[in-house]
């Protein structure tokens, strides 16, 4: 075992006052700590400056050491003998001044892909919060929080992508104190700990120096305190790195004493000696003093191979990199499991392509895994001849910028060069780093707008850097940070969320009969289908693929490709699975939309408050709804569905014996699936659906009630028929018109729903009731369910007044996000009409959503969606309409649809709804949603339904 101790920065003043440090002859057994006692002997000569004076400026004297003596030691070589280091786990630490803006970043990265150190310390990032990000090469930067309220402090490690595996865990102790864990495997752990004694000044002056000197010194030393108990609980090997900027006096140097005698520790820096270049780590603003201030301590200096000053490690910091190379016998340590990013989206041409595919020997085997695999083989094998790489990201660094960073190393490495050529140069560097990347990011967006692409795809693309998982908390709420902990936290969360708990017995299906072999014509029209843009799965395959291979040979090659093929099963059994539902499931369905049940659950509230009529609403959400359905459940709702057995086997064969891969660092973790569907399958939300109707279909509440005994019925009636439920796949929302009916209404849904292995979230079940409904609880297993007055439901936020006052703000709210989304972009364009479509595009959809159901009241008459003038002007022109306008044409033209439709959905039944049997109290009613139309469409003698039921009338009769 070994253990590297220290890398702390330390004043010049430490190791090189007038107060000489030495040691006592080593004799005997190096392992006699009486022959190893630190003596401090006080020279002849002038006494050390005050406090408050400069650090003596290096004279290239031999450095006095601290801690144990390398001299005389095996493996010290007084000239450097040559050796081959080999495959040794090179570390340093820098104090870089900051790391808050991503030039400072890029340039961290340019000198580390030159000088290629596995491990750097940081200190002085400067850094507004934690962060741990890997970037596109592989490289994971970590970075602590700066000193709160102060410009000041801030820790960190950059960390090389060959060794990047190795990482275990780390903590951000505070602002000057971080802790990295490496585990070596059969070798260890090893711990780096990195830290920075905080610079504090002192003013001399009368009746407050004393205080504030006394206030220093308890600051330093809870600083060194601090260390000395993370470095004793820390485990073997460790690593400790940093620098301090402290002033003459004693406090840091006993402390720093204190830490390397009790601790066993040596100074790094002085077990090498080396030229009088190569030691000075830190040069002040005027270029006249050099110091070493930024020191490398270890408690093993057998384990040491070199510790030296790296010139050529320049990131444009008054400080130098100081490297240590650590002794690593087993080559397997460092290794590259980085896998570079896939090249985004290619383009393929069509002609090479054709040509390979009818060049290919295909081949059609027996097996079907090995005919899927030969397939996708085949199709990478043509596709790689005919990609065409079609990013138009610029590297991030331009010629320039690279030009000046090179010009910055000759010039540091220029003895003749002036201190004024050496700050001109790296000033120069900042900025042009700074202007490449803006440029890069500005042109790239500007490209996009013009061609009228995602935006947001875009910035996407243009986000280096990926946010990495820290920790996680077990069953018994505790944070792992060890990845280790964390991957095995992972594996067995979702081992056991994939874990089949519910028997379903598999119900009897007819025998199987010969289906229709898939025509040319429907894979043909499934890959026009696909989405463009999507990530590729493992077998490398992208939808842009299958859509560039023509018509040469798509008959059964394509076919058996999965997300193709179960599009071409879908479309086939689209019909039967949506029969199969009522018009209260909405999800995904074809003709349906969220819109439905929004316009139908508000006409609901908007009755019930006109007439007075008690009500109450839960909102149900299930716990991993998607992931727990049973696939048995799902195969039995599919043979209710008459699905036929053919197309049952051939899903029930899709989702047997079937795993899935997670990936949160470096290795691979594979989780059985033993029920769920496929989230992001084509198929799985109609599966969902259909397995969720069947097992409502057990409760009865959509069956025909005799309404003359109606203690049956559960739900309200809406002209002769239950309204019970409105489902969105898995979003589902119950009325009553009581608190008990509702308890009972969703125990019993509890019920059907665990046969099937869906399970309520107790926790995210809420409900609500208007002030004519009982005052009662709502419970579910015998536990009260929450009460709320409001609720998100589809994006849209009901209670039970429709009052719209909330709703407004939370649209003026996506408003602007919307446009701080798209600010950077238009404020450089200069035409207006791409100005305009860009602001369709992104803000008008936000602040409109919904808003076709609300009714018009003083509110909504307000302009609170419309932005300010001067935002407005930068993005009005002559074809831009105001959004009070969008949003009337969006109302007119959807309350033509909700009339027209002939389909008995609950939106048109519920706008038609007027309870005939209860009689509406006096006094002017609430604002309706129909006051709209029959204000401005209605005519003498033609009401305004009548009037919609004529398209061609509707569209003129409307706004435009």
């Amino acid at each position: 075992m070994y253990h590297l101790s220290a890398v702390m920065g330390i004043n010049d003043h430490l190791w090189r006052q007038r107060h000489k440090w030495r040691l006592t002859p080593w004799q005997g057994n190096e392992d006699n700590q009486t022959t190893k006692k630190l003596k401090h002997v006080q020279q002849d000569g002038p006494s050390p400056p005050p406090v408050g004076h400069a650090p003596l400026r290096y004279r290239g004297l031999p450095l006095p050491t601290r801690g144990r003596s390398n001299l005389g030691a095996t493996g010290y070589h007084r000239n450097g003998l040559r050796t081959r280091h080999g495959d040794c786990l090179r570390f340093g630490t820098l104090n870089c001044r900051s790391l808050a803006s991503d030039a400072a970043k890029e340039q961290l990265l340019a000198a580390n892909r030159n000088a290629l150190i596995d491990i750097v310390a940081l200190q002085e990032t400067k850094s507004q919060d934690t962060s741990c990000k890997t970037w596109p090469n592989g490289e994971l930067l970590i970075l602590g929080h700066k000193v709160p309220g102060k410009n000041v402090g801030g820790v960190g490690f950059f960390v090389n992508r060959s060794v990047q595996h190795l990482v275990d865990s780390h903590e951000i102790v505070n602002a000057r104190l971080g802790i990295l864990r490496l585990n070596l495997g059969k070798r260890g752990r090893l711990t780096i700990i990195n830290g920075r004694e905080g610079k504090r000044n002192l003013t001399i002056s009368t009746g407050s120096s004393r205080k504030r000197s006394n206030e220093r010194r308890r600051t330093t030393s809870s600083f060194w305190v601090t260390s000395t108990r993370r470095w004793a609980s820390a485990p073997l090997p460790r690593f400790v790195t940093g620098s301090t900027d402290s002033e003459f006096g004693t406090t840091t140097e006993n402390a720093l004493a204190e830490l390397l005698d009790s601790r066993r520790l040596y100074h790094g820096n002085s077990l090498f000696e080396k030229p009088d270049q190569r030691r000075w780590t830190w040069k002040s603003p005027n270029g006249d003093t050099t110091n070493e201030i930024d020191h490398i301590l270890a408690n093993r200096k057998w384990s040491l191979l070199d510790v030296a000053v790296l010139p050529s490690f320049d990131v444009g910091s008054d400080h130098r990199l100081v490297r240590a190379k650590v002794r690593l016998n087993q080559k397997f340590l460092k290794k590259d499991y980085h896998q570079p990013s896939r090249p985004r989206r290619p383009t393929y041409d069509i002609t090479t392509l054709e040509e390979k595919i009818s060049e290919h020997d295909w081949q059609l085997l027996d097996d079907p895994t090995a005919d899927y695999e030969s397939l996708c083989d085949g199709l990478i094998r043509c596709a790689e001849p005919a990609a065409r790489p079609t990013s138009s990201l610029p590297p991030r660094l331009d010629q320039r910028a690279k030009d000046l960073l090179r010009r910055r190393g000759e010039v540091k490495r220029d003895p003749q060069a002036t201190h004024l050529e050496r700050l001109t140069i790296d000033k120069a560097c900042r900025m042009a780093v700074q202007e490449s990347l803006a440029n890069r990011r500005r042109s790239a967006l500007l490209q996009t707008a013009e061609k009228r692409q995602s935006l947001k795809k875009k910035k996407f693309e243009l986000v280096d850097e990926r946010t990495v998982m820290t920790a996680l908390k077990d069953e018994n709420g505790q944070l792992k940070t060890s990845r280790n902990e964390m991957e095995r936290l992972t594996v067995d969360f979702y081992t056991k969320l994939f874990r089949s708990d519910v028997p379903v017995p598999r119900t009897p299906t007819p025998p199987p009969e010969d289906e229709p072999p898939i025509l040319p014509e429907e894979v043909k029209y499934a890959i026009r289908k696909l989405k463009v843009g999507t990530a590729a799965g493992p077998d490398n395959i992208s939808s842009e693929l299958l859509k560039a291979g023509g018509d040469s040979r798509p008959i059964s090659l394509l076919s058996v490709v999965y997300k193709l093929f179960t599009k071409v099963i879908v479309n086939r059994l689209e019909k039967q699975l949506d029969n199969f539902q009522p018009p209260s499931q909405a999800g995904f369905r074809r003709n349906y939309s969220c819109l439905d049940h929004i316009h139908a659950l508000t006409q609901v509230v908007e009755r019930h408050r006109e007439h007075q009529m008690p009500l109450a609403l839960a909102f149900v959400d299930y716990y991993k709804a998607f992931d727990s359905v049973e696939i048995n459940a799902v195969l039995n709702a599919l043979a209710s569905a008459g699905v036929a057995t053919k197309y049952v086997e051939l899903i029930a064969n899709s989702n047997e014996g079937t795993s899935t891969t997670i990936q949160l660092f470096d290795k691979k973790l594979s989780i059985p699936i033993r029920k769920g569907v496929r989230q992001g399958d084509t198929i799985s939300p109609k599966l969902f659906s259909t397995a969720l109707e069947d097992a409502m279909r057990q409760l009865g509440w959509d069956e025909e009630h005799n309404w003359e005994d109606s203690t049956d019925i559960r739900g309200i009636n809406i002209d002769g028929k239950v309204l019970t439920n409105l489902r969105f796949a898995d979003d589902i929302v119950l009325f009553s018109s009581s608190t008990t009916e509702l308890s009972s209404m969703l125990n019993d849904l509890d019920e059907v729903g665990k046969k099937i292995g869906l399970k309520m979230n107790v926790k995210k079940t809420q409900w609500m009731k208007n002030r004519f409904c009982d005052q009662g609880k709502v419970t579910l297993e015998g536990r009260d369910l929450q009460e709320v007055t409001s609720y998100i439901h589809l994006g849209r936020e009901v209670n039970m007044v429709n009052d719209l006052q909330a709703e407004i703000g939370r649209r003026k709210r996506a408003g602007w996000a919307a446009f701080n989304s798209i600010k950077e972009v238009t404020s450089q364009l200069k035409d207006p009409k791409l100005r305009a479509h860009i602001f369709e595009a992104s803000i008008i959809p936000a602040i409109s959503y919904g808003t076709e159901v609300w009714p018009d009241t003083k509110k909504k008459m307000q302009p609170p969606y419309e932005l300010p003038t001067a935002h407005w002007n930068v993005l009005s022109s002559a074809l831009l309409a105001s959004s009070k306008e969008h949003i009337q044409r969006g109302k007119h033209r959807w309350g033509g649809h909700v009339i027209r439709r002939q389909d008995d959905r609950w939106s048109t039944r519920l706008t038609h709804w007027i309870p005939r049997n209860i009689k509406r109290p006096l006094g002017r009613p609430p604002t309706r949603w129909t006051d709209y139309f029959r204000k401005n469409i209605s005519q003498p003698g033609r009401h305004w339904m009548t009037v919609a039921q004529d398209r061609a009338a509707w569209r003129t009769c409307g706004p435009r």
